[in-house]
């Protein structure tokens, strides 16, 4: 037995000797770690300093690892998006979302292996998994932030990675009876051109005896972004010239010339697309906390959040498939194909529009009961639903020209390759609207999504006089993630796959939007637009005169699923307070055990035939429906130990050692199944409910200096070993000429995780004025783990999703005479963002660097003056398939400035 295992054994038996005589008692809903720090200090008194000293307050404090984020003033966290302002912290990167942060990753370790709660308890998500989207959370409703990296018994949120805390406002915790805040203004995007409006409200009210208060927030935000990308998005291939594909009667009747030269396993793109994207999202959110003491000793306190977010995404562009064309030159160098070009080949045009109309609530109520003066008893129950809709609004169309000469060269080196293509018959073919011709549609596809959480808690805390502080807890956590899909059959799908209709040229106009316009290539900047639902009413009269069933799509069970969780958990914890040779020691013991009972239900099909057509697509034909439900249980005790050793009043030394869990992302236990046929990338995915949890023994120590009241130096290095890692088994399926790669999670072999964490933050009160405002926060963060998994491509191997090896972040800033100045760069080194993307190869989001900037004045004691500017070195974001010589998608964002008036009384 290793000797992590030893001291973890240790650890438990330890934890349960001490805690044995008190098994009764339970604690109270603040976690050990972080004892309650005075709201005033967080959102009161304002400014960045403020700010920097509640988050080393809260980190001084505690006995295991925790960092924080905390409100610069009332509706202000430091950036206006909540992962943005986080990943300010050591040991956080976020991930990008065309522009926007959305998810967390912390440790090397990506969003699903991270929990999120707000106010402690489990927030429902809208996306597919467990994963939490920060785009769809407003940072005004937010107070603070704590992030969790080394476990106690009594934290809610089981993870590998990190448990982040998100907290609203608590009406008795301010130090003033009324406050108010706002703000109004405005965001303009470089690229859309456009001004999105933004506006946010907060109040607080109690009495004067402490006895009653309330808390109310709301924001509201109008924005329309876009974003121009490269994409291959079939991704790349391997291909020889002997393949069907290049065959009459094959695949994709797609030919080779006399003059290029035989080839053998060549890589290729699969298509070419380049991209307009335009998002439109409208977001509200509400906030509301009423709190209570009807006797000294009780506390009653009911939370409500509330976030809509309607979200549009149009994305027009074209896409060769280089199907159904001859191939008449080709250079190769390596085993990649640098330069093509066909004629009398196919180019389509593609208008997709997506709905994504999230609503997110959650309702919490909790009770504390002082019962004497050493015990101290709480309950809490919260409810959280998240619904994603969009199905019935959502289109992929697709119109074709034929007979076009097309052509690409990667030769330059750019991410964007060279491309271009021409028609014999007619001039500006990109924009010229003769001869375009209907070819395949999906009509009201995608996914309606609920997760819906339930959480019961009793906890409690005794703590008499002496060194240890005893606690114990049991709760209850139900989950329920629903996905129901649409599908539009293969046959209505492909009704004029074989592109003999042509469309009214009335349908069509140039979109006019100059395709990134900041790169110097040789590319096509402009093509035709359309507005989908025209469209599919016109190929729907045609389906109509022609006698071809075409309607929107239907609900598709083998493409849906109900996955339920119930969990029930207990747990015993103490905390020791003591000295060694005059050095306090604190030290925090515990073990929890969850004990988890899941269902999975669903349906699934086979394919019973696949036949190409001969126009650039399989025509596939289903069997029925078979309904199908998997149930599964498994326990876990999850000891926990941290210390914290105070050597002097400003140096204090941590360790911390824990079994730890995460369980599998909730898609993946779905039965639900996914089919992609186009010629040369046909695949089936399906999910796995026999999937076990992700498991690891950690350790991890530190010291930290806390050299003044608002500055640190801080250094932490951590080392996880995971038991076993869900990764993807591959296998084949040959389904008459066509034969699909097959890909389904597994509990695959495990890793270990190591790295370490610096941080330093100062505010230079000792320089003479005008200069003892300036200030710097910085971090760096190293993760490397030795996880090698082989993909679907024989050869090709991946580690671990959201690991970056470097990431750092440097801020410098300035607060003084009413002015807040504040510029901020963050970087953080490559990473694997899908292990299995389109053909099985693994995808990796590039190094990626961002400069924003802040400033603000203060008019006078009620008004302030700002501006705010993100990404102001335009930088660009590259996703490749597993060499960065082969693009999957480039993307420019543009800049993005802020500017409005915050008020306070």
């Amino acid at each position: 037995m290793s000797r992590k295992l030893v001291l973890l054994a240790a650890t438990a038996l330890s934890a349960a000797a001490m805690i044995a005589p008190a098994f009764a008692f339970a604690q109270d809903t603040a976690p050990a770690a972080a004892p309650a720090v005075d709201e005033s200090q967080v959102v009161v008194v304002r400014g960045i300093r403020k700010s920097m000293k509640a988050a080393i307050d809260i980190k001084k404090a505690a006995i295991n690892t925790v960092d924080s984020i905390a409100a610069e003033d009332l509706g202000k966290l430091p950036d206006q998006n909540v992962a943005e302002s986080l990943q300010r912290i050591p040991g956080v990167t976020i991930e990008r979302n065309r522009g926007e942060g959305r998810y967390v990753s912390v440790r090397g370790f990506g969003p699903k292996f991270n929990a999120v709660t707000v106010n402690g308890r489990t927030l429902a998500t809208d996306n597919n998994g467990r994963e939490f989207s920060f785009d769809v959370l407003p940072s005004e409703l937010i107070a603070g932030a704590d992030v969790y990296k080394s476990p106690q018994a009594n934290i809610n949120g089981a993870s590998i990675g990190a448990t982040v805390d998100v907290r609203t406002l608590r009406p008795l915790d301010q130090s003033k009876p009324f406050s108010i805040a706002g703000s109004i203004g405005s965001q303009h995007a470089e690229l859309a051109d456009s001004n999105n409006p933004e506006a946010s409200g907060v109040m607080t009210w109690r009495n004067d005896a402490r006895t009653f208060g309330v808390a109310l927030s709301a924001s509201y935000m109008d924005q329309e972004v876009r974003d121009d990308e490269f994409t291959i998005g079939a991704g790349h291939v391997y291909r020889s010239s002997g393949d069907s594909y290049y065959n009459a009667g094959g695949v994709a009747g797609a030919r080779i010339g006399p003059d290029v030269a035989p080839f053998t396993h060549i890589s290729m793109p699969s298509n070419l697309s380049p991209f307009f994207f335009v998002r439109n999202k409208k977001m509200t959110g509400l906030n509301g906390s009423v709190q209570w003491k009807p006797v000294e000793n009780l506390t009653l306190t009911l939370d409500t959040l509330y976030s809509k977010a309607d979200i549009t995404e149009a994305q027009t562009g074209l896409a060769y498939d280089f199907s159904g064309g001859t191939l008449v030159e080709q250079v190769v160098q390596g085993n990649e194909a640098v330069y093509q070009r066909y004629t009398g080949g196919t180019v389509d045009e593609i208008l997709q529009y997506d709905t994504r109309d999230v609503t997110t609530t959650m309702v919490g109520f909790n009770a504390n009961w002082k019962a004497t003066d050493t015990l101290t008893l709480s309950f809490d129950a919260s409810t959280s639903k998240a619904q994603r809709r969009g199905k019935e609004n959502s289109y992929f169309t697709t119109v074709r020209r034929k007979n076009m000469d097309l052509w690409f060269d990667r030769r330059s080196g750019s991410p964007i390759y060279d491309y271009g293509f021409s028609s014999p018959t007619y001039d500006n073919a990109a924009t010229n609207p003769q001869g375009i011709t209907a070819h395949y549609y999906i009509w009201g596809g995608g996914s309606d999504i609920d997760d819906k959480t339930n959480e019961f808690k009793i906890d409690g805390k005794w703590a008499p006089e002496g060194v240890v502080t005893l606690y114990a807890g049991i709760a209850s956590e139900q989950r329920t993630k629903t996905i129901n899909s649409n599908s539009t059959p293969g046959g209505e799908q492909c009704a004029y796959c074989g592109s003999d209709r042509v469309l009214p040229e009335s349908l069509f106009s140039n979109t006019s939007m100059d395709f990134f316009s900041s790169h110097s290539g040789n590319i096509i900047r402009d093509w035709v637009s359309y507005d989908p639902l025209a469209l599919l009413q016109q190929v729907k009269t045609f389906a109509d005169a022609d006698g071809k069933p075409f309607a929107p799509g239907r609900f598709d069970p083998a493409g849906s699923s109900v996955v339920e969780e119930k969990v029930t958990i207990g747990y015993l914890m103490s905390d020791i307070r003591t000295e060694i040779g005059g050095m306090p020691l604190a030290i925090n013991a515990g073990v929890r055990v969850e004990d988890t009972d899941y269902t999975s239900t669903g349906a699934s099909r086979t394919i019973l035939s696949a036949v190409p057509n001969g126009a650039g697509q399989n025509i596939i034909t289903l069997s029925d429906v078979v309904p199908v439900s998997f149930d599964g249980h498994y326990t876990d005790i999850l000891p926990s130990l941290n210390a914290r050793l105070n050597l002097t009043d400003e140096l204090i030394a941590r360790f911390s050692a824990s079994r730890v869990m995460t369980r599998p992302t909730l898609s993946d236990l779905s039965p639900k199944l996914s089919i992609q046929t186009n010629p040369g990338n046909e695949t089936i995915k399906r999910g796995n409910p026999d999937l076990q949890p992700f498991r690891a023994s950690q350790i991890e120590g530190g010291l930290e200096w806390y050299f003044d009241r608002t500055s640190l130096l801080s250094f932490n290095a951590f080392y996880k070993n995971i038991d076993s890692f869900v990764t993807l088994g591959n296998t084949t399926e040959v389904v008459g000429p066509v034969t699909f790669a097959v890909s389904m999670p597994i509990n695959g072999k495990g890793a270990v995780v190591k790295g370490f964490e610096l941080g330093y933050r100062q505010v230079f009160t000792a320089l003479p004025s005008p200069f003892d405002g300036l200030g710097a926060q910085v971090s760096y963060t190293y993760a490397d783990s030795d996880a090698k998994y082989e993909s679907a491509i024989p050869g090709v191997f991946y580690t671990l999703e959201g690991l970056s090896k470097d990431s750092y972040s440097l801020i410098g800033f300035y607060e003084k005479y009413g002015i807040q100045a504040r510029i901020a760069y963050t970087w953080r080194d490559k990473f694997l963002q899908i292990a299995s993307g389109r053909n099985g190869e693994p995808e990796y989001f590039d190094a990626y660097g961002q400069l924003d900037a802040s400033l603000s004045y203060d008019v006078t004691d009620h008004f302030t003056v700002y501006l705010d500017g993100l990404n102001l070195t335009d930088e660009n974001e590259f996703i490749y398939s597993v060499t960065p010589d082969r693009t999957k998608e480039y993307r420019t964002t543009g800049k993005r400035v802020s500017a409005g008036i915050r008020f306070r009384y």
